[in-house]
């Protein structure tokens, strides 16, 4: 038996326990008293101080933590997990958490090619099932990529990378065993579901599929995620991964800012406006293929901030599978909001790692800034589309990309952060 306490999730009870973290759903079973209730985002029932749980296993199977491998003698706060081995030490990390496209790592400190545990991990091209930890807590299970050592002047450095399970789906195309891979009548969790399925990759979908594809087809040279992120911008739905390092589709929601900077007030240190004039467009205009039983429809988002100024910028696009006006207008909307995305955001640097609620904040961060040099001469709430959890040798910091939350809801500000 195990009782609850603070702090406490069923991924660190069953590390403790068990050994590992993709062993929770064996003591969820034990445990029905847990059906039902709301879930954490790797699809994990909540638990709550007081709560008693059965562990479900034979004392001879009861399994502790990984045995601790130093690789140097820097800070504890980062660990991997690969082989059985929790591996910590590491003089410089960076983890990037990404709202819209996967996480990855990277991990280095001086390396000693004699220590058998490290060698044995770090195989090159044999792609280890591995787990990443900051301060204990599960970052994501993932994979390891090949190594980077490098010697220079006698002195060796090693940099361990590696991206979540799914991450296979961002380099890689359908197998030829499954083509042609055509879709008729599905919808992108159908899809979806398919193709990662080929990789023994599960899909988490959160909200509303959308419509069903008429008709769609992945082309030989396309890679999965590629094919699915263009069906995704269609339905106005984003993907990223999971805790576990499953594929996680999504839709964004508004939510009120988790934490605020003002400029000149710590832990800020800069913001850097990042601006793409030439992929801004007073006119964002789509249009439906026409074919022999159909018109062609079209939709235009009109950009009002340009409009006003009497700039006019027109960009047209075609939108595939969409046989309604209210869809063609959904799809547009989302492309305009895209088109915000990539031409208005800042790039934010603080000292420090930022904590929310006493844990290391989580991607989809909202974020409300003032920095009148920076051109936010008002009180803005962005959303962090990248956060880089950052450590080196001399400091710790985190970087945030920002962009406008109406770039994901398609809800653009009437009102633009400089004016």
């Amino acid at each position: 038996m195990h009782k609850v306490v603070s702090g406490d999730t069923l991924g660190a009870i069953s590390i403790k326990y068990l050994g590992s973290f993709q062993q929770w759903h064996n003591i969820v079973t034990a445990n029905p008293q847990l059906a039902g209730r709301k879930t954490a985002i790797d699809g994990s029932p909540l638990i709550y101080p007081g709560d008693m749980l059965i562990i479900p296993v034979k004392e001879t199977e009861i399994k502790g933590p990984p045995d601790t491998v130093d690789i140097a003698d820097g800070e504890q706060d980062v660990s991997i997990v690969v082989g059985g081995k929790r591996f910590v030490g590491f003089t410089g990390y960076e983890l990037n958490l990404s709202f819209d496209s996967l996480d990855t790592f990277s991990f280095s400190a001086p390396y000693d090619s004699e220590l058998n545990e490290l060698k044995e991990a770090i195989e090159p091209f044999g792609f280890k099932t591995c787990e990443i930890y900051y301060q204990g807590n599960l970052v994501f299970n993932g994979k390891l990529l090949t190594p980077d050592p490098r010697l220079e002047d006698n002195s060796a450095e090693i940099t361990l990378q590696g991206y979540p399970v799914c991450g296979v789906l961002n380099d890689c195309n359908v197998p030829p065993a499954k083509y042609p891979t055509q879709y008729k009548g599905a919808d992108i969790t159908q899809i979806a579901r398919d193709l990662a399925g080929a990789y023994n990759i599960d899909v988490v979908m959160q909200g509303d599929a959308g419509a069903e594809f008429e008709k769609v087809s992945c082309e030989p040279s396309e890679n999965v995620l590629q094919f699915l992120g263009k069906l995704l911008r269609q339905r106005d739905l984003l993907f990223t991964n999971d805790e576990r390092g499953r594929l996680l589709i999504f839709g964004a929601k508004e939510k009120a800012a988790d934490v605020s900077f003002v400029e000149g007030e710590p832990p800020l240190l800069s913001v850097i406006p990042k601006f793409n004039a030439q992929g801004f467009y007073s006119h964002l205009t789509g249009f439906t293929k026409t074919d022999s039983e159909s018109d062609s429809l079209s939709y235009t988002f009109e950009n009002r901030y340009l409009i006003n100024k009497g700039v006019r910028r027109y960009k047209s696009v075609i939108i595939d599978d969409v046989k309604t006006q209210e869809d063609l207008q959904k799809a547009v909307n989302a492309q305009a909001g895209r088109m915000f995305a990539d031409c208005v955001s800042y790039e934010l640097n603080c000292e420090g790692h930022i904590f929310v609620g006493g844990r290391l904040c989580k991607k989809g961060l909202c974020v409300c800034v003032k920095a009148p040099k920076a051109m936010i001469r008002r009180e803005t709430v962005f959303i962090a589309r990248n956060i880089k959890i950052i450590r080196t040798a001399e400091s710790k910091t985190t970087q945030l990309s920002l962009v406008l939350p109406g770039s994901y809801t398609g809800k653009i500000p009437e009102v633009l952060p400089w004016e």
